[in-house]
C-alpha cells in the first residue's frame, strides 16, 4: 500500500473505502472533502500542500496521477483547484489558496492589527448543509456496509478543516500565535457566500409545513433569508426522511460553475480593559464632557485628558470610561485618587507590555496639571468587574471647608466626634433633580470631625457610605437631608469648598508606591 495511505485514519479499513473514494472523486469532491467524507479526522492530514493532499486523492481513487484513464472509466481529474468541488463550493479550494491567505495578511497589515493570539470564525452559505446530507445519502445508498448509522455529525466539519489547514499557514504570515483548540480574544472572520446556488434551500419551505408555517411558505423570495437561516434548515432536513429528501435533490449534488467567495472580511477584538486611579486638582473640570442644552461647557473633562491618549496607543476605535463614583466640577480628588475603568472597543494593538504601561501614564501626567494618574495597568474583563462591585457598601472621606452664621469657638466643635454611624435621609437634591429620579435614600456618615479655623469657619472632616451627597448634609437642601449639619449645629452652615480625600476601594493592584 502506498506511504501516503497508511497515515489515514478512515471510517474503516483503506481496503474498503477505496470504492466510496472513487464515487466521491467521481462526483465531484475535492481532495479535503473526499477525505472528509471517508471519515478522517486528523489535523496533520489536511495541512499537508494540495499538491500532496492531490497524491492522496489520485492514489485513493486507484489512477495514477497525470493518467487520465483507469480501471474505472473515463475518471478526469474533476477535483482539481480549478474547479468547484460539489460539497464545499471551494472554500477549500480558493479559500484556503495562497492568493486569499495573503488577502488577510494585506488586511491585518492595512489596519495595523497587533496580537499574540488569533482565531478564525467562517459564516458558510446555509445550502452546504444540503449539499453535504446529499453526499451522504449518496454514499448511504451505494456503501450501505460501510455508511450504515453515519450521521453527517460524523463527517469531519469543513469549517475545522479550514481552520486545520489555514490556521498555521496564516500563523507564520501574520506572526501570532494559532491554536485551534484555544480561543482568542482577536478574530479573524470570514463571510462566504455563494450566489449561483442560494436558492437551493427554498424548497425546504413548502417541504417541511411543520418547520416552516403557512405564512412563512407564502412570503416571496425576496423575504426567504429572513425564513431559511442555519438553525431552521437543520431542522427541515432533520425532519425529512431519507427517500424523500432524495426525491427532492439531486444525490450527489450539481456540480456548480462557479467558486464560492469570501464576502466580507473582517478583524475584530474583543474590548480591552485599562485601569488606574486619577486625582483631580482643578475646581472648574468635570469628569466628563459636560453639555448642557446642547452646549458644551468646558474645554476638557478628566475622562478626556485620560482616554486620549490611550485610545491612540491601544488604536481602539473608542472608548467608554467609568469610574467609582464622581466627583463635582468644583469637587477635587485627593489622596491616592478614585479607580477608574476605560474600555476600549475593536483595539487594534492589545500587548502593551507594563514598561510601555508606565511611559503612557508619565505622558498623560506631563501634559496637564489639572490631573494625575497612577497604578496603570491592563485588567482582564473579570477584574474589570470589581470596580462596580459592592458600590454602596464602599466607603469614602472628604473634607469640606465650612461657613457658619454664628460666631464658634473650637469647643463647639467637639461633639462632632462622638457622632458615629449616624444614619442620613435624603432625597434628590435640588441641583440635580432635572437629571435624577424623585427619591429618598438613606445613607451614613461613620464618623466626622471639626478643625477650627477661625470664628467663622472651620474644615469638617468626615468618613461616609458611598453615595452621600456632602453638600446637602452640611447646608441641609432646604430641609431635603436630615439630619444636616445646620440642624446639629443649630446654625445656618455652608459649603465653600469639598476635597476628596480617600476613596476606599482595594483596586487596581498598587504598582506606584
Amino acid at each position: 500500500m502506498a506511504e501516503e495511505l497508511k497515515q489515514l485514519k478512515l471510517f474503516s479499513d483503506v481496503a474498503a473505502m477505496l470504492a466510496p473514494a472513487r464515487s466521491l472523486h467521481e462526483a465531484g469532491c475535492c481532495p479535503c472533502c473526499l477525505l472528509r467524507f471517508l471519515g478522517e479526522k486528523d489535523c496533520h492530514i489536511y495541512q499537508k500542500s494540495a499538491e500532496e493532499l492531490q497524491t492522496v486523492a489520485h492514489i485513493l481513487c486507484n489512477q495514477p496521477q497525470g493518467n487520465a484513464d483507469s480501471a474505472t472509466g473515463d475518471n478526469k481529474c474533476v477535483n482539481t483547484d480549478d474547479i468547484p468541488c460539489i460539497a464545499c463550493l471551494g472554500i477549500l479550494q480558493h479559500g484556503c489558496s495562497e492568493e486569499f491567505l495573503y488577502r488577510i495578511q494585506s488586511k491585518m497589515e492595512e489596519e495595523c492589527y497587533k496580537s499574540q493570539l488569533f482565531s478564525l470564525s467562517l459564516m458558510t452559505p446555509i445550502q452546504l448543509l444540503v449539499r453535504e446530507h446529499a453526499v451522504m445519502l449518496f454514499l448511504r445508498e451505494r456503501f450501505s456496509d460501510l455508511y450504515t448509522g453515519q450521521s453527517i455529525d460524523k463527517v469531519t466539519s469543513m469549517k475545522d478543516v479550514y481552520k486545520w489547514r489555514c490556521g498555521p499557514r496564516l500563523k507564520d504570515k501574520l506572526n501570532m500565535e494559532y491554536h485551534h483548540q484555544v480561543e482568542s480574544p482577536f478574530l479573524i472572520q470570514l463571510m462566504f457566500e455563494h450566489k449561483e446556488t442560494e436558492t437551493e434551500c427554498s424548497f425546504l419551505i413548502s417541504a417541511c409545513p411543520k418547520v416552516f408555517p403557512t405564512n412563512s411558505r407564502k412570503r416571496k423570495r425576496d423575504s426567504e433569508q429572513t425564513v431559511l437561516n442555519r438553525t431552521s434548515v437543520t431542522r427541515a432536513i432533520s425532519s425529512l426522511s431519507e427517500s424523500k429528501f432524495m426525491s427532492l435533490v439531486r444525490c450527489p449534488p450539481e456540480k456548480v460553475d462557479t467558486m464560492c467567495r469570501c464576502q466580507e472580511l473582517t478583524c475584530y477584538h474583543e474590548a480591552v480593559f485599562v485601569a488606574g486611579r486619577y486625582n483631580k486638582y482643578s475646581r472648574t473640570l468635570s469628569q466628563t464632557p459636560w453639555v448642557v442644552d446642547g452646549e458644551r461647557r468646558g474645554e476638557t473633562s478628566v475622562s478626556e485628558l485620560i482616554c486620549t491618549r490611550i485610545k491612540a496607543m491601544f488604536m481602539a476605535q473608542e472608548y467608554r470610561f467609568s469610574s467609582a463614583g464622581r466627583e463635582d466640577v468644583d469637587v477635587r480628588t485627593l489622596g491616592r485618587g478614585r479607580p477608574f475603568l476605560v474600555e476600549l472597543i475593536q483595539p487594534h494593538i492589545s500587548d502593551v507590555p507594563p514598561d510601555k504601561m508606565k511611559l503612557l501614564q508619565q505622558e498623560i501626567n506631563s501634559g496637564t496639571t489639572d490631573i494625575a494618574i497612577r497604578d496603570l495597568q491592563v485588567v482582564s474583563r473579570e477584574e474589570s468587574g470589581k470596580l462596580k462591585v459592592g458600590e454602596t457598601e464602599k466607603t469614602k472621606s472628604y473634607s469640606a471647608l465650612v461657613r457658619v452664621e454664628k460666631p464658634i469657638q473650637p469647643d463647639d466643635l467637639k461633639f462632632l466626634e462622638e457622632i458615629k454611624d449616624l444614619t442620613l435621609a435624603q432625597k434628590t437634591p435640588i441641583r440635580v433633580i432635572h437629571r435624577r429620579p424623585l427619591a429618598s435614600r438613606d445613607r451614613v456618615i461613620h464618623n466626622m470631625s471639626g478643625e477650627y479655623i477661625d470664628s467663622q469657619h472651620f474644615r469638617l472632616h468626615l468618613k461616609t457610605q458611598a453615595g452621600t451627597y456632602i453638600k446637602e448634609f452640611v447646608h441641609g437642601d432646604f430641609g431635603r437631608t436630615q439630619p444636616s449639619l445646620s440642624t446639629l449645629m443649630h446654625m445656618d452652615t455652608d459649603i465653600l469648598e469639598l476635597d476628596v480625600e480617600s476613596v476606599d476601594v482595594d483596586w487596581p493592584n498598587t504598582i506606584d508606591e
